[in-house]
């Protein structure tokens, strides 16, 4: 399996994922152009892609689905509330409104879904499977969920967010309002969050974690990778894991899982 982000942030976010022969973007909040130059920097053929899978229905996961789906000629999948408030939604008729299923298959890919904790209608993180090996992408939840908890420990590669230093978030320019929103339960998970969940769902199979979704304004690469990592200290795996973080509006290298 591969995986990569293409954009990650609050201005947009759109993960690559691939099994076998088969590309797929879990969300689509890029342009056609920046979409465009990352496939062929991971030398994914036009007619490649074969879905857009939709967490949620924030505009930085969404702005670009519905052009995307359209260029390429393929399907969208969300949850049915998911669909029911997506912009696009009248764009596409019933029957072009895919939704989840659990246990569901997309080509060479199997797909499971758990629930996060955000202040969407029904926020979903991705878990894929191939030739017994697993990708997950979980961002935007204000904590750890029990399914998450379930799904994610000791798989080999994950997709996970560290979205702020409360420290940098509680003394910037943020309104107080929004502020709160951040720091709560249905908000996102601080870079110290992550790495107190991470030390937990990291095991002897994990080889590669992609911290995503931080904050341009409440955090930096260099210190996401600090406060994640100083929670990591006892954790007896750590030597056979590699941790990066996603670059904002320019692609990751692609990560393979053997």
């Amino acid at each position: 399996m591969r995986f990569a982000s293409i954009c990650s942030g609050s201005s947009g976010n759109c993960i690559y994922v691939n099994g076998g022969k088969t590309h797929i973007l879990v969300d689509g909040g890029c342009s056609l152009k920046a979409l465009n130059a990352a496939l062929a920097q991971f030398s994914v053929t036009e007619g490649g892609l074969k879905a857009i899978l939709i967490t949620h229905e924030h505009s930085d996961h969404v702005n670009g689905a519905a052009r995307i789906a359209k260029r390429f000629g393929i399907p969208i999948f969300a949850s049915a509330l998911t669909w029911e408030k997506l912009p696009f939604r009248e764009d596409f008729l019933p029957w072009q409104r895919h939704t989840f299923e659990y246990g569901m298959e997309i080509g060479d890919l199997g797909l499971d879904f758990f629930r996060l904790s955000h202040d969407a209608v029904q926020p979903v993180g991705v878990l894929f499977e191939h030739n017994g090996k697993r990708v997950a992408v979980a961002t935007d939840t204000g904590l750890v969920t029990p399914s998450m908890c379930k799904m994610l420990s000791n798989i080999e590669g994950l997709v996970f967010e560290a979205n702020h230093c409360t420290d940098l978030l509680r003394c910037g320019p943020y309104p107080y309002y929004l502020k709160q929103r951040i720091l709560s339960a249905h908000g996102h998970l601080s870079n110290i969050q992550s790495g107190m969940a991470l030390a937990s769902l990291i095991g002897e199979r994990t080889q590669a974690v992609l911290l995503a979704h931080l904050s341009h304004i409440n955090n930096r690469p260099e210190l996401a990778m600090e406060q994640v990592c100083s929670q990591l200290c006892d954790c007896p795996h750590m030597e056979h894991v590699q941790i990066s973080v996603a670059p904002r509006s320019t692609p990751h290298p692609l990560i393979e899982i053997y």
